[in-house]
C-alpha cells in the first residue's frame, strides 16, 4: 500500500489533466450540465500522481514611461503577480526594447501559455477578476486560431497596432424628410464622416489580430421640424458595448440639413480625437502604448517561450477494492480548481468568456447498470454567472440577456445515457453521452451531451466521480442577444464542464 501523500486527489487531477474535449465551438449567459450513467464492478483503484506544471504568464512592457504603463506597473502588475503566485503560475516580464514576437503590437500585453496552447488577454486593465477569468479559461481551453475578419471599417495603422472603429449611423429621428432613403443617407454620411479623419482610413476588408484594439463609433442624427440637423455621438469600448466611454450629446452639432456633409465631417474629427484621448487614458482600462515598427520581430521560441511538451502521465496501482455508490452530489469547488462550468463564444470572439459559480446537482445510478438509466439534474444560479467584470456582469444578468430576476435558475435534467457500461470502474476513463432537457429563460430544449467520466479515490480513499464534457447552444433559441461579430459565431455559445461528485 502506498502512502496517502503519494495519492493524487480528484481536485488536483482536474487542475492538472483537464483535456479540452475534442474541438469545440462556442457569451453572454447560461449554463448547465450533465453527466453519467452506470454503476461499477469492483476493481483496482488507480490514482494519478501530479504532473509537471507547464503554465506561464508573460507580460510585455516598454521602458518608455507613459501614464498607461506607469498606472499598470504601479497598481495592477503587483496584483497580477500576487494572483499568479496564488495559482502557482510563474511570471515573466519582457521589456520590449529591441525585439518582440509579431503578435505583440501594444503594451501592456498579457499572454498565458502552457502545453495546450497560447492565449492573449483581450480585456480592460481595471479589474483583476477579469484577468483571473482569462487565466482560468486559458489554462484548459486556449484561444482558437480562426481569423477575425471585418469589412467596411475605419482602421488606424499606428506602428504594429491596427486600431479599428466600426461606424454606425442610426436612422434619422424627429421629422425625416418625405421619401427619405436611409441607405443612401447612410452611405453619404459615412463618406463625409471619414473625410474628417486624420489617422483612420476606411478599409474594404481587414483581418484583425488578438492585440488589435477597437472602439465603436455611433452617431445619432435628429432632424427638427424646422429643418435643423442635430448630431449626437458616443464611443464605446470593444470590451463594454453598453456603457459609452465618450459622449457628445449635451450640445450636439447642429446645422441646416443642406450642410449635413460638413456636420458629419466635423463629427468624424471629434470622434477620432476622442479615440486618441482614450488610448492614452490610464484610468479607463482601455489605454495602451503602441509598439513601433522599429522593434524587430522574433519568434516565441527564440525569445525563450516555445510551447512546452505535454507532461507525461503516470499511473500507480494503489491496490484498493471498492464498489461505486449509487447516489452522488456535486462537490463545492476549491479556489484553485478549474471552474465547473466555463462558457465562451467561438474564435474569433472567444475573448467573451466566463464561468458559473453556484451549482447544485445530484446523480442516481441505476441498480442494474446494463438495463437501467441514471437520473439526476444540475441547476445553475444564473446570478452567479460572471465574466469577471462587474459592469459586464450587470448587463449580462439584465433583462436583455439572462433576466436573472425572472429566471433565477438554468437547469439540465437527465433522462437517459449511452456508453460502454461494461467497462465502467475505478481508474478507467469511460466515454458516452447523456440526453435530457435544458431549460433557460423559460425555454426548454432537448440536449445530447458527450461526456467522459472516471471514478477515482481521494487522499482519504473516498470515491469521487470526475465528469468532463462540452456542448454548445444557439442563443437565438432562447431569445438572447449575441456578441458583436461575424455570423454564425456571434450566436453560438460553447460550454466546458469540469465536474467533481461525491457520494451522498
Amino acid at each position: 500500500m502506498q502512502k496517502k501523500t503519494d495519492i493524487m486527489t480528484p481536485e488536483k487531477k482536474m487542475i492538472r489533466e483537464f483535456p479540452s474535449f475534442y474541438g469545440l465551438l462556442h457569451l453572454r449567459n447560461i449554463l448547465v450540465v450533465i453527466f453519467v450513467f452506470m454503476i461499477a464492478r469492483p476493481g483496482p483503484a488507480l490514482c494519478t500522481p501530479p504532473t509537471e506544471n507547464t503554465d506561464k504568464l508573460i507580460i510585455f512592457l516598454q521602458q518608455t514611461v507613459s501614464p498607461v504603463s506607469e498606472a499598470f506597473s504601479n497598481s495592477l502588475l503587483p496584483e497580477i503577480q500576487s494572483l499568479s503566485a496564488q495559482m502557482d503560475i510563474p511570471v515573466s516580464i519582457v521589456d520590449v526594447n529591441k525585439y518582440a514576437p509579431a503578435e505583440v503590437a501594444i503594451t501592456p500585453l498579457i499572454v498565458f501559455q502552457n502545453h495546450r496552447g497560447r492565449s492573449i488577454y483581450q480585456g480592460r486593465f481595471t479589474t483583476i477578476d477579469r484577468i483571473r477569468n482569462f487565466i482560468r479559461t486559458s489554462r484548459f481551453v486556449p484561444q482558437g486560431a480562426e481569423p477575425n475578419k471585418k469589412e467596411n471599417i475605419p482602421i488606424w495603422k499606428n506602428g504594429r497596432e491596427r486600431i479599428w472603429a466600426p461606424l454606425k449611423i442610426t436612422p434619422v429621428t424627429g421629422h425625416p424628410l418625405k421619401g427619405h432613403d436611409h441607405q443612401a443617407f447612410e452611405k453619404q454620411a459615412v463618406h463625409a464622416f471619414c473625410k474628417g479623419f486624420s489617422h483612420f482610413v476606411l478599409m474594404n476588408s481587414v483581418e484583425l489580430r488578438r492585440a488589435d484594439r477597437g472602439f465603436y463609433m455611433d452617431v445619432y442624427p435628429y432632424l427638427s421640424e424646422g429643418g435643423t440637423l442635430f448630431l449626437s455621438m458616443a464611443v464605446f469600448s470593444q470590451f463594454h458595448c453598453k456603457k459609452p466611454v465618450f459622449e457628445y450629446n449635451k450640445n450636439p452639432l447642429a446645422g441646416p440639413w443642406e450642410k449635413r456633409d460638413q456636420l458629419f465631417n466635423q463629427a468624424g474629427k471629434i470622434m477620432e480625437d476622442a479615440v486618441t484621448r482614450l488610448i492614452s487614458d490610464p484610468h479607463s482600462g482601455d489605454g495602451f502604448d503602441i509598439v513601433p515598427d522599429s522593434i524587430q520581430k522574433i519568434s516565441w521560441k527564440d525569445l525563450g517561450f516555445a510551447l512546452p511538451k505535454a507532461p507525461i502521465k503516470k499511473e500507480t496501482d494503489i491496490g484498493v477494492e471498492k464498489t461505486l455508490p449509487r447516489n452522488w452530489s456535486l462537490v463545492s469547488p476549491e479556489p484553485d480548481m478549474p471552474p465547473m462550468i466555463q462558457f465562451r463564444f467561438p474564435a474569433p470572439l472567444d475573448q467573451y468568456s466566463g464561468e458559473a459559480k453556484h451549482l447544485a446537482g445530484r446523480l442516481i445510478l441505476p441498480e442494474d447498470i446494463q438495463k437501467g438509466q441514471p437520473q439526476g439534474y444540475i441547476s445553475v444560479g444564473t446570478a452567479s454567472i460572471t465574466m469577471g467584470e462587474p459592469d459586464l456582469d450587470k448587463v449580462l444578468q439584465g433583462s436583455v440577456f439572462l433576466n436573472t430576476e425572472k429566471y433565477p435558475d438554468a437547469r439540465f435534467d437527465i433522462s437517459s445515457a449511452d456508453g460502454d457500461r461494461g467497462s465502467f470502474g475505478y481508474g478507467k476513463l469511460s466515454t458516452g453521452s447523456v440526453q435530457g432537457t435544458f431549460t433557460l429563460k423559460g425555454k426548454t430544449i432537448v440536449l445530447v451531451l458527450p461526456i467522459e467520466i472516471e471514478p477515482v479515490l481521494n487522499e482519504d480513499m473516498m470515491p469521487r466521480l470526475l465528469v468532463k464534457g462540452s456542448f454548445e447552444i444557439n442563443l437565438t433559441d432562447f431569445a438572447i442577444e449575441g456578441a458583436d461579430g461575424p455570423e454564425p459565431f456571434r450566436h453560438m455559445l460553447l460550454f466546458d464542464l469540469n465536474l467533481v461528485m461525491k457520494p451522498e
